[in-house]
């Protein structure tokens, strides 16, 4: 083959590739245009006293955040691809082994009809006020929401999850959810070696969940329920869940409190959850916060007569945020943890016979949380 034949047809691909340009920026530019991303980070440093806390050691740790990465891709008018993935880490949390470092959290297909949404996927899960937004601490007065609530479970649901929206006239709105799939959880438990990790999986989950909104002080009612097959390495069974909602801004005030309840034969389980917030704007760029939660939980023995519930853990925090350009939020919180539930073992039963049980006396842990979160 000739340098001249070699030289033409470098040409005529180098021509072609060139002509090529705008028609790919072209087909490029519709695609992006129907592509939104989103993305947030809640980084912190935190420092517990005595024992730690939710991979807060007594040491301090700085391996602490939630980074969300979403997209959205518009296939019509009507119908959205969306996925997101997000990056934990948990400090020296028992937990933290149990995260992958990158998961799919969210990946759906949306479909909308009038004031019907389906979503078909890895949904999330409609239960209580913050759970889609739980790692978001932009929109959060606290690094999280109380764990005593949301647990480290129920943030997803893999299967189908259907919305509907409803003016009832005088400004009161209707929103109805209902959901099929299963999900996920991840729990410390004591066992005879240490503090151990309880990863169990809910199949056959079916719910939905209702809110009243008002036109007076923003007032918002809801009303959550579900039940699942709860499956882990100890047993298997069906449990029920319902939480309860209440949310309401007056000015430059904001309260919400939420009750939640956990029941189930297998494995035998009966828990009780509740948090009161409440968040004021003192000026325009800071807020302070007040948090209280709970958790009481049945113990059960060979023996039921010595079946008890305990208070298992009583929760209280503060917080002061700052509210910085670009969407961006500095935050300083403390808590004050009292109970038998910590990142190290302690177990609330000191001895037991058969005809007694004797408590462990309660423990006691403070921490700390400075955190820098933000969204775009």
């Amino acid at each position: 083959m000739s340098s001249h034949s070699r030289v033409t047809r470098t040409g005529l691909r180098l021509a072609l590739g060139l002509l090529a340009v705008p028609t790919a920026a072209a087909s490029a530019q519709s695609v992006f245009d129907r592509l939104e991303l989103h993305g947030s980070l809640n980084a912190a440093y935190g420092r517990a006293d005595t024992l730690g806390v939710f991979g807060v050691p007594q040491q301090g740790t700085s391996d602490y955040r939630v980074f969300t990465l979403q997209g959205r891709f518009s296939l019509s008018d009507r119908d959205q691809i969306v996925a997101q993935v997000f990056n934990r880490r948990l400090g020296t949390s028992p937990l933290a082994g149990a995260i992958s470092d990158v998961t799919m959290q969210w990946a759906y297909w949306q479909h909308k009809e009038g004031d019907l949404t389906v979503k078909v996927g890895r949904n999330p899960l409609p239960r209580g006020l913050s759970n889609e937004v739980r790692y978001i601490g932009t929109v959060l007065p606290f690094f999280r929401p109380p764990l005593e609530l949301t647990l480290e479970a129920f943030d997803a649901i893999d299967g189908a999850v259907a919305s509907y929206r409803q003016d009832l006239g005088a400004g009161i709105t209707l929103e109805q959810y209902a959901f099929f799939g299963g999900s996920e959880a991840r729990s410390l438990v004591t066992t005879s070696t240490g503090a151990g990790v309880r990863m169990a999986r809910t199949e056959n989950m079916f719910g939905g969940q209702s809110y009243l909104t008002f036109p007076v002080a923003g007032l918002k009612l809801g009303a959550y329920g579900a039940r699942y097959g709860y499956v882990q390495s100890t047993g298997r069974g069906y449990r029920t869940n319902y939480v309860l909602s209440a949310e309401s801004s007056i000015d430059r005030l904001k309260v919400q409190s939420e009750h939640s309840r956990i029941t189930g034969p297998g494995p035998s389980n009966d828990s009780r959850m509740t948090y009161v917030q409440g968040t004021v704007r003192v000026v325009d760029h800071f807020s302070v916060a007040g948090q209280h939660s709970r958790t009481d939980r049945r113990l059960y023995f060979a023996n039921p007569s010595l079946d008890r519930i305990i208070p298992e853990v009583r929760t209280n925090g503060v917080s002061g945020i700052v509210a910085l350009p670009a969407n961006t939020a500095l935050k300083l919180e403390h808590h004050w943890r009292k109970g038998w539930s910590f990142d190290t073992p302690t177990s609330p039963v000191a001895s037991q016979t058969a005809t007694s049980v004797t408590l462990s006396p309660k423990r006691d842990a403070r921490y700390f949380l400075v955190s820098l979160a933000t969204s775009f």
